[in-house]
């Protein structure tokens, strides 16, 4: 057969046109050949811009929802819904509502036929903002762009608010590399357009939402366009970049002073180095930044508010000490007040002429280390006098922070009387807590008494009293110690509810500590000193009787006496008042050792010891019945392990941990001295 070649001829084309048969011929492929060649110059460059959005895509990781296909019953019973609605709303702004309606419902598809459905004969720009805004509010970037372009071309013209979503859109975006770029591209767009100009809200759109480490690096940017324009940022502009500097810095816990100092001892490590490099650039940064902000409000083109002068004051808060002390400089020059005590003073005394609405110093003073350079020449700046920021409750911590941290917490009384009494602040409740950390700091045991007793009781919980009585306990040096740590006592059982065991323990540990008042008449009468010591003591324990009882009654009123091996409700009860049965429990043998102490030590009469002996036995069955009830609900904590790790602390030395001691936790001062009677009645065993 293929000998011949015309069969072999025949038969290779009938299997050709049979393979071919639902192929396109050889002449339509030629066809089609030509007609991509001959098209293909304009179309390249629409496929590489749709590349190069695609590519885009994936790189910032943005990814298109599927959606589902919508048949053609489902489609005509659409725009059937729609038209049908349309029939009803003539006035644009029923159409915009009913868009927002829709949007609502999570129905996109229904919303953006009606948008396109009316914008045939109607101006409905507002709309198509919903439309956008939803689609930014979904980090749908891409698809938020779109159809801002697309209601161009419908001639739906763009509004002031229009470009304000989008802004805001692109901040929020979590794709920010192609969120900055299509930003800055639409802001450059607005400056070659004469219909609408951008303002100072289109500015603070994209800075406000862009993260901390990036948006100072597009200040210089923006700033430079602003001016260019003649148009300039605002106090909230500045009050955003300079959080922006110290919200990337805040990143992990901070430290206190006292483990600053111990690190340091220690020997930083490069981590260390590398955050105070960086804290010493970012303050640089913010001063270059804030003698911008200084020339345009002396200039009378900016105007400074609290929050802007707190934005930059609680940047210097992270310095050093030097930083720390041109927070007052900084409160002197933009707020009028004044560092010099007796100033401070003057201050409160005008207060009673003045009503605090009026300012007395309306010009801000001229000694501050942050004072702006004079422009080349010695010219003066452009005539007008700037007005001063008026001070707030963020103010008034900031500068309270600012003197604890400088150790001169004897201005403390001053600036808040400035504050309170000359410009009319009503303190808060942080406000109050730093008041009383900052006199903490100072150990001013006698302003800490008297403050407490006029703050509002709506103000006051447990670490109140246990700040107020740290205090009075860092100042056991001063004769009037007792005195004021009585009167914070008193505070607290008529303010709380419940007496805090911690509070009661940090009071009995200050009548162990102040003994200034005994040293004297040491050296002439000892016998006379102890009695008097031990007199101090007695008062101690007779102003915790009750209160102790009181907080004993409170924690066991819901553990049951007797619990049935039957159910597990003693042990949930346990567990419900373990920590505060804790603390009660460790106030109790701090009792009983001062107890101890007054009938062994001969510190008191008999007529007193025959009274403290009964209340002695019976805080010491609660301390028992505590641990055979904690051995019995806690089968792994050990009762005889407990005291043998507490007589290896004490063989040790060791004190209460520092980080207990700085959150409200008292700690031995370090003047007093134990004395073998108190150590061993420390390791006394209850049982």
């Amino acid at each position: 057969m293929f000998t011949c070649r015309a069969c072999t001829r025949r038969l290779l084309t009938a299997v050709v046109d049979h393979a071919l048969a639902a192929e396109p011929t050889s002449n339509a492929l030629r066809r089609s050949i030509i007609s991509t060649t001959s098209t293909q110059q304009q179309t390249r460059s629409f496929a590489a811009a749709t590349t190069a959005v695609e590519r885009t895509k994936q790189q910032d990781g943005e990814e298109e929802e599927d959606k589902p296909v919508m048949s053609k019953k489902d489609t005509k019973a659409l725009e059937w819904s729609v038209n049908k609605q349309l029939e009803y709303l003539s006035d644009p702004f029923h159409i915009a509502n009913q868009v927002q309606a829709i949007l609502d419902k999570n129905r996109f598809d229904e919303a953006k036929l009606m948008v396109l459905k009316a914008s045939k004969g109607k101006n409905i720009a507002v709309s198509w903002n919903h439309l956008i805004d939803y689609e930014m509010r979904r980090q749908k970037l891409h698809s938020g762009i779109k159809l801002f372009n697309e209601m161009k071309k419908r001639a739906q013209m763009p509004t002031a608010q229009t470009y304000t979503i989008i802004f805001r859109g692109c901040a929020l975006s979590d794709h920010k590399k192609l969120a900055v770029a299509e930003a800055v591209k639409l802001y450059n767009n607005m400056l070659k357009s004469d219909r609408i100009k951008p303002n100072t809200q289109h500015y603070n759109s994209p800075a406000s939402g862009l993260r901390p480490g990036r948006r100072h690096r597009h200040h210089v940017h923006h700033s430079a366009v602003f001016q260019r324009r003649g148009q300039g940022p605002d106090a909230f502009t500045y009050t955003t970049i300079l959080n922006a500097l110290r919200a990337k810095l805040e990143v992990g816990p901070r430290k206190t002073p006292q483990q600053r100092q111990k690190d340091s001892a220690a020997g930083s490590s490069e981590k260390e180095r590398e955050l105070s490099k960086a804290t010493s650039q970012t303050i640089q940064r913010a001063k270059a930044i804030w003698e911008e902000v200084i020339a345009k409000w002396r200039s009378a083109s900016l105007v400074i508010d609290e929050q802007l002068v707190c934005a930059m004051a609680r940047i210097l808060l992270l310095g050093s000490s030097a930083d720390n002390k041109a927070v007052l400089e900084l409160i002197e020059q933009t707020m009028g007040i004044p560092r010099d005590e007796e100033a401070l003073i003057k201050m409160v005394r005008e207060a009673h002429l003045a009503p605090p609405e009026v300012d007395v110093l309306q010009r801000p003073s001229n000694r501050m280390a942050l004072q702006p350079r004079r422009p080349a020449g010695g010219h003066a700046a452009k005539p007008g006098v700037p007005t001063s920021a008026k001070p707030g409750n963020n103010t008034l911590s900031a500068v309270l922070a600012a003197l604890q941290q400088t150790t001169k917490t004897s201005l403390v009384p001053r600036y808040w009387d400035v504050f309170v009494r000359r410009f009319g602040v009503s303190p808060d409740a942080n406000n109050w807590h730093q008041l009383l950390r900052s006199l903490r700091s100072g150990h001013n045991s006698s302003k800490m008494a008297e403050y407490l007793w006029i703050m509002p009781r709506a103000f006051m919980t447990a670490p109140t009293f246990r700040i107020a009585m740290n205090a009075c306990l860092r100042d056991n040096l001063n004769q009037h110690a007792f005195h004021n740590g009585s009167q914070v006592f008193d505070v607290m059982i008529t303010s709380l509810r419940a007496p805090d065991a911690h509070v009661m323990r940090i009071y009995l540990q200050l009548a162990h500590a102040v003994k200034r008042p005994f040293e004297d008449m040491a050296k002439k009468d000892p016998a006379a000193a102890k009695l008097a010591f031990g007199k101090q003591l007695v008062t101690a324990l007779e102003n915790l009787w009750e209160p102790y009882k009181m907080a004993t009654k409170h924690t066991s009123s819901s553990v049951p006496a007797v619990v049935t091996t039957k159910s597990d409700v003693g042990r949930e009860m346990w567990k419900l008042h373990a920590t505060a049965r804790g603390e009660i429990a460790a106030l109790a043998r701090k009792m009983i050792a001062a107890y101890d102490r007054l009938i062994f030590g001969d510190l008191a009469t008999a007529d007193t010891i025959a009274k403290l002996k009964p209340r002695r036995n019976q805080i010491n069955a609660f301390v028992v019945k505590y641990f055979e009830d904690r051995e019995k609900y806690e089968p792994a904590w050990s009762f005889k392990r407990m005291q043998e790790e507490k007589k290896k602390e004490e063989m040790e030395g060791e004190d209460e941990d520092d980080h207990e001691f700085l959150e409200g936790t008292p700690r031995r001062p370090q003047q007093q001295q134990v004395d073998p009677w108190t150590r061993m009645s420390r390791a006394v065993n209850v049982k």
